[in-house]
């Protein structure tokens, strides 16, 4: 029996508020349905949608968005009063063969559905679909595409107050970066000892004082730690910071509470400094190479949207890489351009800046939030430089960290 429950009003769903762009996106691929499946919590989406607060499903549940017409869910027995109050239609179910033969009627003569599916599992953050329920959905006549670029534009995008909170973030961490700064070169003015794990441990101090929350502690890495995209300082392999290197300090963060109640977005910065006097010639290459690449992309973004040209993820991250090949640092750039950056964590689930990790063909749209983080990793030494980017909801393009012109001298 299908149910519907008198609409409880602190229910939040996204699938209501953003109602208009998943119709644009359906009637943009001409497919008469977004099938939303979720197992225990495989994917993302069928949350987002659905509004906080909810429990996680234990069974397997579909959620049905229909181009014309009222969303419709399918979900176990055992679920389905956690999910009476969304105001939407719950159909229940028991069995396995009632779960199909539900399915069944729910699609009806539906012919073409989105669903997270990526083929070739070209960009595997979107993959969340099984094989199996594939083989189901596609045995009842109907055909799958991908609901990439439906992600990026409907359950990944940020408001204008998920940017506003975004900038707070950032601002945050630009006086966090500065407090890190000055405490190394008071050290070292000092004659202090002090390694990358005892900076870490300050910067993190410093985060918590500003209110941030973090799902990992941030980098401070020097010379060929440096060299390591991912490098994580620990008691027992950090270096210390001593004159004549370079420092690469990588931070990320969240409002631990927005004033608004809502969930806080990340901001993400990277930045480069020197203890040495004068920094070789080689860092100095190095580094305007990449600072002219990170520019390169800003640009390169900003003249395609201001056209109104559809602009994909990868594209900028073709542009970006071919400034670092021609430069002979090709080899060196051992990552993507950028990521997009989300609520739960720095690296979100909308449009990366990549065609090299992977195949990003998503297009970049208002809401969009993502890096611009060209690095070039040699064995002695590495820079990166990291800025954070947003497609505002009037179609602007807005850098929201200070871009890095120089090294910082730290002596």
């Amino acid at each position: 029996m299908t149910t519907a429950t008198e609409r409880d009003p602190r229910a939040d769903l996204l699938l209501a508020r953003r109602a208009a762009r998943i119709g644009d996106e359906l009637e943009r691929v001409e497919a008469d349905g977004w099938l939303v499946y979720d197992f225990r919590g495989s994917n993302p989406a069928f949350g987002r949608l659905l509004g906080s607060g909810l429990p996680q499903s234990t069974r397997r549940a579909f959620l049905y968005i229909p181009a014309q017409g009222d969303p419709r869910l399918l979900i176990h027995h055992v679920d389905a009063g956690n999910f009476s109050r969304l105001g939407i239609h719950v159909q229940p179910y028991g069995g396995r063969e009632e779960m199909v033969q539900a399915l069944t009627t729910m699609l009806g003569r539906v012919r073409r559905v989105l669903m997270e599916y990526s083929p070739g599992n070209a960009i595997p953050y979107v993959s969340r679909v099984d094989g199996g329920t594939l083989e189901v959905v596609r045995a009842l006549g109907v055909e799958v595409l991908s609901s990439a670029d439906a992600l990026a534009s409907v359950v990944a995008a940020w408001d204008s107050a998920d940017i506003a909170s975004h900038q707070r973030a950032a601002e945050a961490l630009e006086r966090c970066k500065d407090g890190l700064f000055t405490a190394i070169r008071n050290r070292l003015a000092s004659g202090i000892d002090w390694t990358e794990f005892d900076a870490q441990q300050h910067l993190v101090r410093l985060m918590q004082e500003q209110a941030l929350e973090f799902d990992h502690a941030p980098i401070v890495a020097v010379g060929p730690h440096a060299g390591d995209p991912h490098y994580a300082p620990s008691p027992e392999v950090a270096l210390p910071i001593t004159t004549g290197n370079l420092v690469l300090t990588d931070l990320w963060a969240r409002e631990a509470q927005r004033p608004d109640g809502g969930e806080g977005t990340y901001a993400d910065i990277t930045w480069m400094a020197t203890t040495a006097e004068s920094p070789p010639d080689e860092q100095v290459r190095v580094w305007e190479t990449v600072r002219n690449a990170r520019d390169t992309a800003v640009r390169f973004i900003s003249e395609r949207i201001g056209s109104s040209q559809p602009l994909q993820g990868g594209e900028v991250d073709r542009a970006v890489r071919g400034l670092i090949q021609a430069a002979g640092y090709g080899a060196s750039f051992t990552h993507r351009t950028g990521h997009s950056i989300g609520w739960q964590g720095a690296h979100g689930d909308g449009v990366n800046i990549d065609d090299f990790e992977t195949h990003d063909t998503r297009l970049l749209r208002p809401g969009a939030a993502f890096s611009i983080e060209p690095g070039v990793y040699l064995p002695s030494f590495g820079v990166r430089s990291e800025i954070n980017v947003v497609i505002t909801p009037g179609n602007a393009v807005k850098v929201t960290t200070p871009p890095q012109q120089e090294l910082v001298r730290l002596v």
